[in-house]
């Protein structure tokens, strides 16, 4: 199928034609196309040509980052510094660290849609069933996810009472530490707007979620103290701000790290939603690559494995 011709399988006026229990699929595949193409839209008009940017970088960098990597966030906020100095978001009254805090966020935001759109535009939408399931899956912290990850970025979306919700999910390369992470956004606002994407990093690393917290909160303070030029002995005893930080980011965190993990399993079978509206898969999953046309995105269903 053409990807220029995709979203018009999911078009309001043909809504009618489905089945009653299917016709949440092209209304929440509206909402979330449209949400997401507001979010690259504003990506462009703070930063225009971005992207366009971004890939030169990847493909500059070529095989010396990880394969499963898009574009480690340094070289993200290297273009910023190079292209866009004075188009980093602002803050009254912020200066020095604040700014530096803020374009690194403008960075992890752009690095979560830059993999996403440079893996093809695919939204993935998880069993109800499913859902239940990973919220009970526990703490188990994968490891070995960049060795299973499908595709650069995804987007998992899921049906809102206004529409659609979802989160970026990709893998980061901290080159300096030679370590991988997993990388959640959350798009969540009422209205789409990309400075109101909040983005987690979490070292893949530690056994469980809430290690893997505590080594994340531990290594972002090292971090503010090589901005600020001091050195904190951090307290990670039962209780202390790190251990209470760690706990809280682990619980907010859980299912993505879970949801991540099945999604990069055998236990998965996603399908083309297209399917349902009765037209030829557009392609099997996991994609062999980005299609260079179109920007409609692709939506999955993904349900267990049978």
């Amino acid at each position: 199928m053409d990807r220029d011709t995709y979203a018009k399988n999911f078009a309001k006026r043909r809504d009618g034609e489905l089945a009653e229990q299917f016709r949440w699929v092209p209304r929440m595949y509206r909402a979330a196309a449209s949400r997401l193409e507001k979010l690259e839209r504003q990506a462009e008009r703070q930063f225009p040509g971005v992207f366009d940017r971004l890939d030169q970088a990847r493909d500059t960098a070529g095989d010396t980052i990880p394969t499963w990597c898009w574009l480690p966030v340094t070289h993200v906020q290297q273009v910023l510094t190079d292209h866009y100095p004075h188009r980093t978001t602002r803050a009254p009254g912020a200066t020095g660290p604040g700014l530096a805090a803020l374009a690194a966020g403008d960075a992890a935001r752009l690095q979560a849609i830059g993999a996403w759109r440079a893996a093809g535009r695919h939204m993935v939408n998880i069993h109800d069933a499913t859902i239940l399931e990973l919220r009970k899956a526990g703490e188990r912290m994968p490891a070995d996810l960049p060795q299973r990850w499908p595709l650069h970025g995804l987007y998992v979306v899921s049906e809102a009472p206004n529409g659609a919700l979802g989160a970026f999910l990709h893998l980061e390369w901290d080159e300096r530490e030679q370590r991988a992470e997993l990388r959640i956004a959350p798009d969540v606002a009422p209205t789409a707007a990309l400075d109101r994407i909040p983005v987690q990093p979490l070292h893949l690393e530690g056994g469980t979620v809430t290690e893997a917290a505590r080594r994340t909160v531990l290594s972002l303070q090292a971090g503010i103290d090589t901005v600020l030029g001091t050195e904190t002995l951090p307290d990670i005893s039962p209780g202390s701000a790190v251990d209470e930080a760690a706990r809280l980011v682990a619980q907010k965190n859980a299912f993505w790290v879970a949801a991540a993990d099945w999604l990069a399993s055998d236990r998965t079978t996603p399908f083309d939603a297209a399917v349902v509206a009765g037209a030829e898969p557009a392609a099997d999953w996991p994609p062999a690559k980005a299609q260079d046309t179109g920007r409609a995105p692709v939506l999955w269903l993904a349900g267990p494995a049978s």
